[in-house]
């Protein structure tokens, strides 16, 4: 194999291996579907090459220029889902059938009457390589009529980015055939780079792109160098000992990998990514710090203060629900002061959604469902998601759940950019949010554990209390005592006197039994059961709640009649209660 077939051979792989990567993480999105397709044909292109050029196969050269031809027609699709609608179903313009049309119908003719000097031909490859790029070119034109169409000046830089790398990449598959060797790398790069744009819901910064790109690169150089240095020592007649260093080798690389590529990002980072790096430092303090917070607002307090410091939030506001679940409140903010109260009842489908993803909901995200939805209903539910969110000053909410109950809000936003936070900081944000649900988890229990304390603390001064009210209990339980016998003893004593000091001895017993159930605080009452004759019960409350007659008045203002059934069987219960 010669230089220009590794070549091909290199750009197949690549290309196909990202096609399924993508694929892989969500078919659902056609954006992702398009642009798998577009690296299959891509992949199937170079590998076609492959095969003419090491096997001279005609029938591989000829499936070269079927899937040249279709090129421009799959990366239209493509751009268009990605960049306009995700429901884009266009048909491709005029000029773009007819051009696929006539080399299609001539490598057929060709393949059909075994005549291959049509296709070799200058008069039939030009022609062909001008609409090839001429159609690659279009797909470009998209992505600079939308730059010109924003109005975010850091959107219309980004695809500004994404239109010189096309451009670069276009250039350079044109003057492959002067350098076969680097001539399919920029465009491996940038379908790599579009891979990242689909992956990350937005187009990357410059310098992220190349700091991810530097990591690959010194990653597969690294490696390499370490496989090659395993395996170069054993001679081709040696299979056994050559496939044994090929398994040790592989080992030794997976094991190296994930260190060394956590390594490099963090050197990376702190090079060319300065604000993200800032940010995963202070969320990893905060959240460090947050292990060693019980009181909620003082994580509130202490969680906005240090997004302040991050530099990558220009607003950010913590809310906490009340003590009803009704709503919640702002308890913490920088930035403009947004809404003070945010009601659960009247933003019931912003609280769902909240609830139904168990994540973080950005401004972004609902833009770009926006327009994806077909029914009126789906619109105005985000549209109404989408209001919360401007109340609030956020462009992106972070849920804090704790005991499965969202318990706090924590929202943030970069007024610089219109879609501020990628992927991986979201990620790191859901990290901050499980945090704090601990943080708040741990609050309550030692909010629980305060009032167990009190509770015993209260215990040891009813103990005490207990104490002195029984001591005059006792005093005048066996007075009332003494009098009653006294009385029993003495010829014609008064039946009310003797009736009243039993009523004094009956409550004094029933005080110090609420003494009792008062120091027996921590299992609740049950009442004692026992024996209970019921019309004693009713006689004893009459007693108690019949006015004393007013001396000098011949009768009582109120009369209480009892009408007591004879013989009714005693039942179990308390008196008392």
């Amino acid at each position: 194999m010669n230089i220009e077939s590794i070549s091909a051979l290199l750009a197949a792989t690549v290309t196909l291996a990202i096609g399924a990567s993508v694929l892989l993480r969500d078919r659902s999105r056609k954006s992702y579907v398009r642009f798998a397709v577009l690296c299959g044909v891509l992949g199937a292109w170079h590998a076609a090459r492959v095969l003419y050029l090491a096997l001279h196969s005609e029938h591989a050269y000829l499936g070269s220029l079927f899937v040249a031809a279709s090129m421009p027609f799959f990366s239209l699709r493509f751009f268009r889902a990605f960049l306009i609608d995700e429901r884009a179903t266009t048909a491709a313009p005029r000029w773009m059938v007819v051009g696929a049309a006539l080399p299609i119908a001539a490598t057929t003719f060709a393949l059909v009457f075994r005549q291959p000097g049509l296709v070799h031909s200058w008069q039939f490859t030009w022609p062909l390589g001008g609409y090839v790029f001429l159609g690659l070119g279009a797909s470009l034109g998209l992505v600079y009529r939308e730059s010109r169409r924003t109005l975010d000046s850091v959107e219309k830089q980004r695809l500004f980015y994404l239109l010189v790398g096309g451009i670069l990449a276009l250039g350079s598959s044109a003057l492959e055939f002067l350098a076969p060797a680097f001539g399919n790398v920029p465009a491996i790069i940038y379908i790599y780079f579009l891979s990242q744009t689909l992956l990350r819901f937005r187009l990357l910064d410059l310098n992220e792109l190349l700091g991810k790109m530097i990591v690959l690169a010194v990653l597969v150089l690294i490696l390499s160098a370490i496989y090659a240095v395993l395996v170069s020592w054993v001679s081709d007649r040696q299979p056994n000992i050559f496939f044994f260093n090929t398994l040790v080798a592989s080992f030794i690389v997976l094991i190296l990998f994930e260190p060394l590529r956590n390594l490099l990002e963090g050197r990376i980072e702190k090079w060319m990514l300065y604000e993200q790096h800032e940010l995963k430092l202070r969320l990893s303090e905060l959240r460090t710090a947050l292990t060693s917070v019980i009181d909620i607002r003082d994580a509130a307090r202490l969680t906005i203060d240090r997004l302040s410091q991050s530099q990558r939030a220009s607003h950010a506001a913590f809310y906490l629900v009340d003590a009803e679940g009704a709503g919640y409140d702002l308890i913490a903010h920088f930035g403009t002061r947004p809404v003070e109260r945010i009601d659960a009842a009247i933003r019931r489908p912003f609280f769902e959604r909240l609830m139904a993803q168990r994540g973080p909901i950005s401004f972004a995200e609902l833009e770009r469902e926006q327009t994806s939805r077909t029914t009126p209903a789906e619109s105005e539910v985000i549209d109404l998601i989408a209001r919360t969110l401007d109340e609030m000053q956020a462009a992106l909410c972070l849920p804090i759940v704790a005991d499965e109950q969202l318990v706090a809000l924590c929202v943030l936003r970069d007024e610089r950019l219109r879609e501020a936070y990628s992927t991986d900081e979201i990620d790191l944000f859901r990290g901050l949010g499980a945090q704090l649900g601990i943080t708040i988890q741990n609050s309550k229990l030692y909010e629980r554990m305060k009032e167990r304390d009190r509770l015993a603390a209260l215990g040891e001064m009813a103990a005490g209390l207990a104490h002195e009210i029984r001591n005059p209990l006792g005093a005048i339980k066996g007075a009332a005592q003494l009098l009653l016998s006294a009385g029993d003893g003495a010829a014609g004593a008064p039946a009310d006197g003797r009736e009243f000091l039993s009523i004094i001895v009956e409550e004094t017993n029933r005080l110090n039994r609420v003494v009792s159930q008062f120091l027996d605080y921590a299992r609740p009452f049950r009442g004692a059961d026992e024996a209970v004759e019921i019309n004693d019960v009713v006689r004893r409350t009459a007693q108690l709640v019949t006015p004393p007659a007013a001396p000098g008045d011949a009768a009582v203002p109120v009369e209480i009649c009892l009408v007591l059934a004879a013989e009714l069987p005693p039942v179990k219960g308390d008196s008392e209660q």
